[in-house]
Parts: C-alpha cells; sequence; structure tokens
C-alpha cells in the first residue's frame, strides 16, 4: 500500500459586492438604499492523503481528506427612506469538511467508483446586503437582505460505473444523493415593524412600529434530500468505412428526484414540500458530430423538463416555473489553411420560448419571451 499526504493552507479575500451609485449617493435619502457593501474574508486548511492498494486482486486508488475553513464577513447598509443611519452587521462561522474518494479497476477497461464528502457553498453576496427599502405608502412593505445567513451544507455521496471499451468511448452510469441540512429561501412575511429588527427611526413621525409590513429577505430552512442518475454514452465512430469514421456522438441523459421543505411561514412553522428550485426532474444532451481535421460540423439538442423557481408561489399560488424546452444548435468549421479557419454557427434553431408560468393546475403565462434565431459567421486568423 502506498501513501501520499498533502498539506495547504489558503486564505482570500476580501471579497466585496459594493453598490455605488454616484448621481444620488448616500445624501439622497431616498436613494441610500442604493449604497451597501458586503466583505467577506475566507480562511482554510486542507490535509489530503493519496493511496494506492488491492484487494482480492483488485487495484485500488483514491483519497481521503478534510478541509477546515472559516468565514468571516462585515455587512453595511441603509434602509431607503428615514435618516437612514448606517447599519453595519458582522458575522463568521467555520466548517470541518471530510472526503473520500475511490476508485476500482474491476478489469483493464471497467471502472468503478464511490465518493463521499460533506460539502457547503457560501450565500451570494447580494443576499448578506442590509440595502433595501421600505415603502410606507400604499402597501406597506419591507425588503432587505439578510447578513446573519448560514450557507448551504450538505453531505454529498457518489458512485459510478465506468466501461471504456475503445479508445476515447465509453458508457458511464452515475448515481448521487445529497442530504441538504441548509437551504436558503426568499420568503415574505407579514410582520409587526417593531419585529424586523430595524430602527423606528426609518418610518415617518406618524407611525408607531405597531403597523404590520410585508417583509421579504432571505431565510434558512432545513432543506431536504436529492437523489437520482446520470447516463452517459461517448463514441467515435471509427469502425465505420471511409469517411464515415469521422463521425461521432455524445449522449446524456439525467433524473433527479427531490423533496425540499419550503418555509410558507417562519412564525408558524408551516411548511410545504416540492421539488428544488431551477433543477428540471428530467433532461437529456445529444449531439451528433463530424471531423476530418479539415472540415467539422456538430449538431447539438438538448431537452429540460419544467422546474419550479419560486417555492411557495407569489399571491397564494402554489408554484412558480418554466415550461420544458428543446433546443437545436449547430456549428460548423472548416480550414482553408494552416492560418485561416471560417466559421458558421446557428443558436436556438428551434426558436424555442422562455415560458415561464404560475400554478401547476392553471399553467398560467407570467413571462413569454422569444428571442429568436441566431445565426453567427466569422473566421479565424492565426498571425
Amino acid at each position: 500500500m502506498k501513501t501520499t499526504i498533502y498539506c495547504n493552507c489558503i486564505k482570500s479575500g476580501p471579497a466585496g459586492g459594493p453598490g455605488d451609485f454616484t448621481l444620488s449617493s448616500i445624501t439622497n435619502a431616498n436613494a441610500r438604499g442604493n449604497n451597501r457593501s458586503v466583505t467577506e474574508e475566507d480562511n482554510g486548511l486542507f490535509l489530503m492523503g493519496e493511496f494506492t492498494s488491492e484487494l482480492g486482486g483488485i487495484p485500488l486508488r483514491g483519497n481521503l481528506g478534510v478541509r477546515y475553513v472559516e468565514t468571516q464577513q462585515s455587512s453595511t447598509g441603509y434602509q431607503a427612506v428615514g435618516n437612514g443611519t448606517a447599519v453595519t452587521v458582522d458575522n463568521d462561522y467555520h466548517d470541518v469538511l471530510p472526503s473520500f474518494n475511490i476508485a476500482a479497476s474491476i478489469t483493464k477497461n471497467v471502472i468503478l467508483r464511490a465518493a463521499a464528502a460533506k460539502v457547503m457553498s457560501r450565500p451570494q453576496l447580494a443576499n448578506l446586503t442590509l440595502g433595501g427599502s421600505v415603502a410606507t405608502t400604499g402597501t406597506l412593505s419591507i425588503t432587505s437582505g439578510n447578513p446573519m445567513l448560514k450557507p448551504f451544507r450538505a453531505n454529498a455521496f457518489d458512485t459510478s460505473f465506468e466501461w471504456y471499451f475503445d479508445k476515447i468511448a465509453f458508457i458511464g452510469l452515475g448515481l448521487f444523493q445529497k442530504n441538504i441540512a441548509t437551504y436558503i429561501q426568499s420568503i415574505r412575511n407579514d410582520v409587526k415593524f417593531k419585529d424586523t429588527g430595524l430602527p423606528l427611526a426609518l418610518l415617518p413621525t406618524n407611525f408607531t412600529g405597531e403597523e404590520v409590513f410585508q417583509f421579504s429577505a432571505p431565510i434558512n430552512t432545513e432543506g431536504g434530500k436529492l437523489r437520482g442518475l446520470e447516463l452517459n454514452y461517448q463514441q467515435p465512430f471509427t469502425f465505420l468505412p471511409g469517411w464515415g469514421r469521422n463521425f461521432g456522438s455524445l449522449l446524456n441523459y439525467t433524473y433527479v428526484k427531490s423533496k425540499m421543505d419550503y418555509a410558507v411561514s417562519p412564525a408558524s412553522n408551516q411548511t410545504v414540500t416540492d421539488d428544488l428550485l431551477n433543477l428540471s426532474p428530467k433532461s437529456w444532451n445529444a449531439t451528433l458530430y463530424y471531423d476530418d481535421g479539415k472540415f467539422s460540423a456538430r449538431v447539438s439538442t438538448s431537452q429540460r423538463s419544467g422546474f419550479v423557481t419560486r417555492v411557495p408561489g407569489q399571491n397564494n399560488n402554489d408554484v412558480e416555473g418554466k415550461n420544458k424546452t428543446f433546443n437545436v444548435d449547430v456549428s460548423v468549421s472548416y480550414k482553408v489553411n494552416e492560418k485561416l479557419e471560417l466559421t458558421l454557427e446557428g443558436v436556438n434553431l428551434t426558436n424555442e420560448e422562455n415560458d415561464q408560468f404560475a400554478s401547476r393546475a392553471r399553467n398560467s403565462v407570467v413571462v413569454n419571451n422569444v428571442t429568436g434565431r441566431e445565426v453567427l459567421a466569422g473566421l479565424r486568423y492565426k498571425f
């Protein structure tokens, strides 16, 4: 058994997400909400060991490691009305992230892989800003970030079977599961102003703080589970005679099943279970290509089933989402000589719609954009 150990320290930051609106700046009380910043400093340390071994005559290789990460952030912002005194909120958190990967060469051309890891992804800087707006006329509302957000956290498990049956040709099956322990969700909740944590100085003098506002902000929820499979097939058609051997194909299919718990009303601990946002349960891609070194052409198609973009939806809808799409793209290139190459590309040849809906039952149109087909011609010249 052979073992190699690596150790490294990583420090990054600060990463800033400032809004600099110099035309109005902070002297305009109603524009102060546009002035905001987030500073983030990340420190990390990882230790990893690689190993090679055998089990029953089957070669094994892999690695085992752990990463420690520490995040320190500072968020500053104004609300858009009132005196708008700048407020700064500091937050810090740390994570210990172990991981394990192993690959077994069952035969010369067959590999079985498995992996497990604890993973984390930090919130978007835009979700951490304190800047926002307070509407005290018409519908009373507040929009704000949340500087105390925890990161996305999950335990991830993967396994795959790969058969390399020819040169640069293979069939692969992958199975995966992610147990998401911490999720970030934007929600609108009705709360009294005095319970928002914002200073009463933001309100007009005739307000008492007992007024109920629609408060929109990102929050942490408990998440849920995601599991699925992925099939891949890649093969050049070298078995065909003549110019047919210059063809090849790439195929991919993914199926995912996810169940996430979304907060409906944090005050009542009410939740609803639905799919993970922006994730299609089914999707596939197919590409047919030709390449003889001088002339090359590629036709690519992709389809993804409908997916949800907001749970629960606004205005008492169960969800908001986007309906399925099917796209076809084409690219062609021709090398005139060693220096000059001509190209032609066709994008979105099916003229697919951006069809967004509200309510699964009604499928009511919210947005329907048609951007049209796009054809690009060009040339490349090497000096």
